[in-house]
């Protein structure tokens, strides 16, 4: 007999060689015409998080709004996908696709998912590659303001990165290098000024909100963003009952915006299908304070308290995890903050409002997790891994704290990720820029690494 996922799976491949044989094309990807990332502060778009973003013309909006997504780029890739040709920019779901049969690219979940993507097949057909066409999925960004300087972010979506650059230049390893921002278009417009983009959104909003089926707000930080608010009244004022929305925040705002985002959580229950709240942390305590620069972990954690406490019973927050060399010591610590907040808002056996999602990262190569000595990395590992699986759905001391096969599963790639070897010349650059990296950001930011981290003093020193 099938497993569940298993046959998920199969469905998910049936609708897809539906969705090819209609097309006549075994390249397409219906998120080419259906989904859309748009960074209003600096004019960039993509229509997938794999594929790297093309700098949106100002002159077209004037004319079609849409351009904030439907770019030449972008519909000269659809044409190739229509004949069976594969984008370059869509690299990174071909590499899969040619390991084999066995391998499932994002084109095909993304193509088959139920929401925004499968049910809208026939309308992509008919609508064809050139022409513009409104998505159904949405990301935006309105501004870069953001008053964190997480240590693997970016000058170009955060704007304290972009203050420490812009007063101590790039450092010695290459991060925060303006000269490639620009080059790359990618400068954000100072939330003073005005923004060509942002008018444009609003120009285009009447006809966008129409079809959206999902929409994600990111950033920088999104609560510091007028417009963000805007729209959230907007959306108020106008119900769309068919709407998934999601907001990404790092809950570090002052109290008066934590008030006023559980306001808005409330006020919209019944005027949106979903709202979802995304959070980012990977570490706990003091050594999350040394990653995410600007935390406050304490007060994280009581923001997130707040929130849950005081929204619907069916709303969920959701931790975005980028482990990284600097996650190991301290992960365990915050996997239990996870587990007590289901014990105290999940009811057993039930509706998880606590899910979390865990990716690696791999840039900056001298933050990945791999870099680290082997028997140190098993002995964390192993500890978090016999933790968490005592607190499955077999063992868990109530069954609303349990951990799910799923999250065990990616406690398991980590571990099998974290313990891939790296080339002996490659990890000594990455050695070398770790060492080089950290030393600046103590004298930069006023912290001190080894204090922090004390148990990483043999491998720093």
């Amino acid at each position: 007999m099938k497993s569940p996922n298993q046959i998920n799976v199969d469905n998910m491949l049936s609708r897809m060689t539906e969705i090819e044989i209609k097309a006549g094309s075994d390249s397409i990807c219906l998120a080419k015409w259906l989904q859309t990332t748009i960074n209003l502060h600096n004019g960039h778009t993509s229509s997938c998080h794999h594929c790297k973003s093309n700098k949106i013309s100002v002159d077209e909006l004037k004319n079609n709004y849409s351009a904030l997504h439907n770019t030449k780029e972008k519909k000269l890739e659809r044409l190739d996908m229509m004949e069976s040709r594969r984008p370059s920019a869509c690299n990174y779901c071909w590499n899969i696709e040619d390991l084999g049969n066995d391998h499932i690219s994002d084109r095909t979940y993304k193509s088959t998912d139920e929401s925004w993507a499968y049910p809208y097949a026939d309308k992509v057909l008919t609508n064809g590659p050139l022409n513009n066409i409104t998505p159904t999925y949405v990301e935006i960004s309105f501004s870069s303001v953001c008053q964190m300087s997480c240590m693997y972010c970016s000058p170009d979506v955060s704007s304290s990165w972009m203050e420490e650059i812009e007063r101590y230049g790039e450092y010695k390893v290459g991060i925060g290098n303006i000269e490639w921002i620009k080059q790359q278009g990618k400068m954000p417009i100072p939330h003073k000024d005005h923004n060509p983009y942002v008018d444009a959104f609003w120009g285009w909003w009447p006809e966008l909100s129409k079809t959206l089926v999902e929409l994600r707000i990111t950033g920088g930080e999104p609560l510091l963003s007028k417009d963000f608010w805007k729209l959230l009244d907007m959306i108020y004022q106008n119900p769309m009952p068919n709407l998934k929305l999601s907001v990404n925040s790092n809950m570090m705002v002052p109290d008066q915006l934590i008030d006023k985002i559980i306001d808005y959580a409330n006020k919209l229950n019944g005027k949106v299908k979903e709202f979802e709240l995304y959070t980012s942390c990977e570490a706990s305590d003091i050594q999350a304070n040394y990653i995410r620069y600007g935390m406050d972990y304490d007060t994280f954690i009581k923001n997130v308290d707040r929130y849950l406490d005081e929204t619907p019973s069916n709303y969920r927050i959701n931790f975005m995890i980028t482990f990284n060399a600097l996650s190991l010591t301290s992960f365990k610590g915050f996997m239990y903050d996870i587990w007590s907040f289901r014990r105290a808002y999940n009811e057993d056996d039930g509706f998880n409002r606590i899910p979390f999602v865990i990716s690696y990262l791999r840039w900056p190569q001298f933050q990945d997790v791999r870099i680290l000595p082997t028997e140190f990395k098993l002995k964390y590992l192993n500890d978090i891994d016999q933790w968490m699986n005592m607190h499955d759905r077999n063992h868990s001391e109530d069954a609303a704290g349990r951990f799910y096969l799923e999250e065990l599963d990616q406690i398991a790639r980590l571990k099998e990720y974290a313990l891939t070897p790296l080339d002996n010349v490659d990890l000594q650059k990455r050695l070398a820029d770790f060492k080089s990296f950290y030393k600046e950001y103590d004298q930069r930011r006023g912290t001190d690494f080894l204090t922090t981290f004390p148990e990483y003093r043999e491998f720093y020193e």
